[in-house]
């Protein structure tokens, strides 16, 4: 019985079959016994007023008399029925002639007895007897009043047929109650067994099981219903079947673009990496040549080459940072710097490219002149740098804006805005969201006329949210864009900054520090050669692994350079051997000087044993400070001269 929601269809059809006919048999049952009973009664009562009367009617000889013989072979035969207890005859003055019983004849009953009894009485009548019959009948006065018979029963008969009757109604009605009870079980059986199977059936179709299907036994209604459960099984059966089939078409078509998406970002990385190797060469020369004496003219040259170079080395780390977003390989390397230094030295590096267009630059963020914040300062560059760049081109007049907003300053955290302005051509409201979307500029003429990949928007805003916070736009077309930078940063002092970098000394006293360069390419051999030694540094290279583990058990270095992909064997294999070696460079910082693109690269390199990283392209500069976080003189805290 199935009482999870109430009263299941098996209890419901034996209620309805066993209730009626209990509240029938209970009224049929009642009745039966009540008629039965005032029937019983009834004759009871007839039976002794019929003796009464009769024993009256043959009495009046005995009253006239006095003679008991006369009376008494009657009374003792009326004695002799179970019910009659008692009989007695009194005279008209109430004298008590005769009184018999059937235990004690002749004797009165006792008075609490007598309560027990039910009493008839009969008036003992004496007639005159007329010649002419119809007189007789006719007249009232021949009629004399002799004396009273009373005849006294016992209800103890009466009781028992009473239980009989009951007993017999009990049992009538128990038989017809389990009569009841089995056409009942026969039918809930008959009705309610099917449609418990069709219940259990459709919980099961519920469940995702399409293959179950139920007995077709009933008949009528019940059977089309099971029919059509079974249909339905079978229709959704095939649904089912035709839905996997999407299913694994949409799997298959998804694994499918995952591949090629793996592959477009491994052919990305890949390009990535044999553009950069020939790109570190061009941008290395044009900085070897632009330190060399140059007419005006080769100035120009150079600098327009240089310029177009970064152009194209921008290009190739945008669809590099967009490939590795996609795949969620972006780290952040967070850590705690001067943000008012930072944000200047990005507007110094704008400043002439806004003249230039006639644009008025304005700086405003001396509310952070004594506030360090921690962040990655290298995404945060890249993201101001897209922004400015994107507010430079397409503003033809007017300004161009880099301020900062301190929202909120609580202990040892800081909620910023820094925004980036422009009286530029804006975007239109409908435009606003699209803007932000890979590969996509408001119209696509702009393409056209401004040029770019229109992945900068869309990598800032992943930048961002990457480093938890929120890229916001408010513009109005033909007058002017806002871009928000939301971030909450933990901030410090100045002076706390301060007291955890160990500040290096500069001089321009010439030292001698080794440095061994292992790289294969002699392009790049020539350019990090050359730059190295300008910074009064002696080179030593190597040409791969092999040589570089060659020259390190030789040599003692202050710092080695190792290019990561070279034959016979790679900078992974070299750096392990030498951390193993124990000889004179097993401590020596090792720094991956690599174009490769590939994700998690650094990681790698940390792992095997290297101590920091340098990607091809680089500029002299950040080599410079790379000697700078690395190379002390042993005994000293002196740069070589040169290193700033």
């Amino acid at each position: 019985m199935n009482f999870k929601n109430g009263w299941g269809l098996y209890s419901r059809t034996l209620l309805l079959g066993l209730g009626p006919a209990l509240v029938l048999s209970i009224i049929l049952g009642g009745y039966f016994i009540s008629a039965r009973i005032q029937d019983v009664q009834q004759e009871l009562d007839n039976k002794g007023q019929l003796i009464a009367v009769q024993l009256a009617s043959t009495s009046d000889y005995f009253v006239l008399t006095g003679n008991p013989s006369i009376i008494s072979p009657l009374t003792r035969v009326l004695l002799e029925d179970k019910d009659v207890q008692f009989i007695e005859i009194e005279d008209i003055a109430g004298g008590l002639l005769y009184s018999q019983s059937d235990e004690n004849p002749l004797m009165e009953p006792d008075p609490s007895m007598r309560g027990l009894l039910r009493w008839y009485q009969a008036d003992i009548i004496q007639y005159d007897v007329l010649t002419d019959d119809e007189e007789w009948f006719a007249k009232d006065s021949q009629e004399k009043v002799l004396g009273q018979v009373r005849v006294g029963l016992s209800e103890s008969y009466m009781e028992h047929r009473q239980n009989e009757i009951l007993l017999h109604a009990f049992l009538i009605a128990a038989v017809a109650m389990l009569i009841s009870a089995l056409i009942a079980w026969l039918s809930a059986a008959r009705l309610a067994n099917p449609i418990t199977r069709l219940s259990s059936t459709v919980d099961r179709m519920a469940q995702g099981d399409y293959s179950v299907r139920t007995d077709e036994t009933a008949s009528g209604e019940v059977k089309q219903l099971q029919i059509g459960v079974n249909m339905l099984a079978g229709a959704l059966k095939q649904s089912e079947q035709v839905q996997q089939h999407y299913v694994d078409s949409l799997i298959s078509a998804r694994e499918a673009s995952e591949a090629a998406n793996k592959a477009k970002s491994e052919f990305l990385a890949v390009m990535t990496h044999e553009l950069r190797t020939p790109m570190n060469g061009v941008l290395g020369m044009l900085q070897l040549m632009q330190s060399t004496t140059l007419s005006k003219e080769q100035e120009e040259y150079v600098e327009i080459a240089l310029s177009s170079g970064d152009h194209l080395l921008g290009l190739i780390n945008d669809i590099l940072d967009f490939s590795k977003i996609e795949q969620g390989n972006i780290e952040l390397e967070n850590k705690y710097f001067d943000l008012h230094a930072s944000l200047q030295r990005i507007s110094d590096g704008f400043k002439a490219i806004a003249n230039a267009k006639d644009l008025s630059f304005d700086m405003d963020f001396d509310a952070l002149e004594h506030l360090s914040v921690n962040a990655d300062e290298t995404r945060l560059g890249q993201i101001l740098m897209n922004l400015l760049g994107n507010a430079v081109k397409f503003t033809q007049k007017g300004y161009v804006s880099l301020s900062v907003e301190i929202v909120e300053l609580i202990n040892d955290k800081v909620k910023i805005n820094i925004v980036v302005s422009d009286s530029g051509k804006g975007i239109s409201e409908d435009n606003i969201e699209r803007i932000f979307d890979a590969f996509q500029q408001e119209d696509a003429s702009i393409s056209r006329q401004y040029g770019g990949t229109g992945l900068g928007l869309a990598i800032s805003k992943q930048l961002v949210e990457k480093m938890n916070g929120q890229l916001m736009v408010q513009s109005t077309f033909n007058q002017g864009s806002r871009f928000i930078c939301q971030f909450v940063w933990d901030c410090i002092a100045h002076h706390e900054v301060d007291s955890k970098n160990d500040s290096i000394a500069l001089d321009t006293e010439q030292f001698n520090v080794a440095i061994l360069l292992v790289e294969d390419n002699e392009v790049n051999q020539k350019v990090a050669i050359k730059m190295l030694t300008s910074f009064g540094l002696r080179c030593d290279l190597a040409v791969d692994g092999v040589q570089a583990l060659k020259l390190c058990k030789q040599n003692s270095y202050e710092l080695i350079f190792m290019d990561l992909q070279m034959p016979n064997m790679d900078g992974y294999e070299a750096t392990r051997a030498i951390r193993k070696e124990e000889g004179l460079n097993q401590d020596t910082p090792i720094i991956a000087l690599t174009a490769n693109a590939f994700y998690d690269v650094k990681n790698q390199c940390l792992k095997v044993g290297m101590n920091d990283f340098l990607a091809k392209p680089y500029k002299k500069a950040l080599l410079g400070e790379l000697l700078v976080s690395w190379i002390k003189v042993k005994g000293s805290k002196q740069l070589p001269k040169g290193i700033s």
